[in-house]
C-alpha cells in the first residue's frame, strides 16, 4: 500500500465553525445548517450553499446531515458521516485502507464556491477557523495531511492564515483558479506567495466555482459543472506562468488538482505558440506588451515544481507524461465525494498503458514530493 493521495476531501460540519475555532468577534454570524425540503445546506450571511438552481449555480456535498439525520443527497454513500466529516478519523482509515490508500492530503469542499460572503473580515475568519479545526483534527496524524485555505479578498490575512496554517502542520494552502474576478497574477497576491514559497507549502490550485463573471453565466448546473468548475484551473496555469509569477517564486511547487490531465497538451502548445509568435512581433512595436515570463512554457514544466493531477480515466496519460516527464504527474482519489471513482489506486495499476515505474511516481514518489512528505 504505497500510494500517496494527493486531492482527498473533508465534507464540512458544524464543528468547523466551533466557537473553539471561529474569532470570537465573528461567532453571531456563524455559519448554520438549515433544512429544506429533506436537503441540508449552509446559510452564510442567509445566503444559502450549495445553490444548485439558479444563475451562479454550485453543487457542494456539504453539510451531510440536518438535526443528526442524514440528508437526501447524503444517502446512500459508502462512506460513514465519521469518515466524511473527519469527526471519525479511524473511520476514514478504515476506508483508506480498503481502497489501498498509505496518505491522503485533503482538501476543503464548503470553499469550492466563492464567494461564501461578501464580508471580507468573515470571510478571512470562517477560513481561520476551517484551518484550526482540520489543523486540531490531524495534527500529527501520519496519514492525514491538509491543505489551507485562505481569502486572496484579503490578502494581508491571507498571509497570517498562511503561516498560521503552517505552524499547525498544513502541508499545502489551496486556491482556486482565479482571485474572483482578479487573475492569480495580480500583483496585489505576491505577498500570499512569498509566504507559501517561504513555508515550503505547496499551491494547490484545486477546480472550484471561483470566478463570479464567468460562474454567472451560468444558471444549470450540468454546463457550469463543465465550464465555470473546470476553466479557472486553466485561466490559473496561464496566470502563473504568463504573468510572471514562477519566475518570482522559483521555489514555490504548484499543482493543479481535479480537472484531469489533458488539457496540458493544449495548454503548453497554446503558450508556447503565443510566447514565440506575439513575443518577436509586440518587442517591435508595443514593448509593454512583451510577455512578462522570461522562458518558454515547458521550461517551468522541467524544473519540476508543477505538477498536473491525472483522473483514472485520462485516455491521454501516457501523451501527456511523455510531454510533462515522468515526475510531474500525481493522482487525487476525490474520497469521500459521491462522483469519485473507488479504488482509484488499484485501477491504475490495472493499467497497460504506462510503465510500472510510472505508476510508482503518480502513486508515490511525485506527491510525497509535491508535499515535501
Amino acid at each position: 500500500m504505497d500510494c500517496v493521495d494527493a486531492d482527498g476531501h473533508v465534507e464540512e460540519c458544524l464543528e468547523t465553525f466551533d466557537d473553539k475555532y471561529l474569532d470570537p468577534n465573528f461567532r453571531g454570524q456563524k455559519p448554520r445548517v438549515v433544512g429544506v425540503d429533506g436537503m441540508a445546506y449552509w446559510m452564510i450571511d442567509e445566503q444559502l450553499f450549495p445553490r444548485r438552481v439558479g444563475r451562479g449555480c454550485n453543487n457542494l456535498g456539504t453539510p451531510l446531515t440536518i438535526n443528526g439525520e442524514l440528508a437526501k443527497h447524503s444517502v446512500g454513500k459508502v462512506d460513514s458521516v465519521g469518515s466524511q466529516e473527519l469527526t471519525n478519523i479511524p473511520e476514514r482509515l478504515a476506508i483508506m485502507d480498503e481502497e489501498e490508500i498509505a496518505v491522503q492530503v485533503v482538501y476543503t469542499t464548503l470553499f469550492l464556491a466563492y464567494p461564501l460572503t461578501d464580508n471580507v473580515p468573515l470571510a478571512t475568519a470562517l477560513c481561520d477557523s476551517y484551518n484550526r479545526w482540520l489543523g486540531d483534527r490531524l495534527s500529527g496524524n501520519d496519514r492525514l495531511k491538509w491543505a489551507a485555505v485562505v481569502n486572496l479578498d484579503d490578502v494581508d490575512g491571507a498571509v497570517r492564515s498562511v503561516n498560521e496554517a503552517a505552524s499547525l502542520g498544513a502541508v499545502s494552502v489551496m486556491v482556486l483558479g482565479t482571485a474572483g474576478d482578479r487573475l492569480l497574477d495580480d500583483d496585489a497576491l505576491l505577498p500570499f506567495y512569498e509566504a507559501v514559497e517561504g513555508n515550503n507549502l505547496a499551491l494547490g490550485v484545486h477546480v472550484g466555482w471561483s470566478c463570479p463573471s464567468v460562474n454567472n453565466l451560468y444558471s444549470h448546473i450540468y454546463p457550469s459543472g463543465v465550464i465555470a468548475f473546470h476553466m479557472p484551473v486553466l485561466m490559473a496555469c496561464t496566470s502563473l506562468i504568463a504573468g510572471g509569477i514562477l519566475d518570482r517564486f522559483p521555489a514555490m511547487r504548484t499543482v493543479f488538482l481535479e480537472a484531469g490531465c489533458m488539457w496540458v497538451p493544449f495548454m503548453l502548445d497554446r503558450l508556447k505558440h503565443r510566447y514565440e509568435n506575439q513575443g518577436e512581433l509586440l518587442l517591435k512595436f508595443i514593448p509593454e506588451c512583451v510577455p512578462k515570463q522570461a522562458l518558454p512554457a515547458m521550461d517551468y514544466v522541467e524544473k519540476g515544481n508543477l505538477f498536473f493531477s491525472a483522473e483514472i480515466e485520462d485516455s491521454l496519460l501516457p501523451h501527456v507524461m511523455a510531454e510533462v516527464g515522468q515526475g510531474q504527474i500525481v493522482m487525487g482519489t476525490d474520497m469521500p465525494h459521491g462522483d469519485r471513482e473507488r479504488f482509484a489506486a488499484r485501477m491504475l495499476r490495472e493499467r497497460t498503458d504506462i510503465s510500472d515505474a510510472d505508476k510508482d511516481a503518480i502513486l508515490d514518489a511525485n506527491p510525497r514530493r509535491l508535499y515535501a512528505l
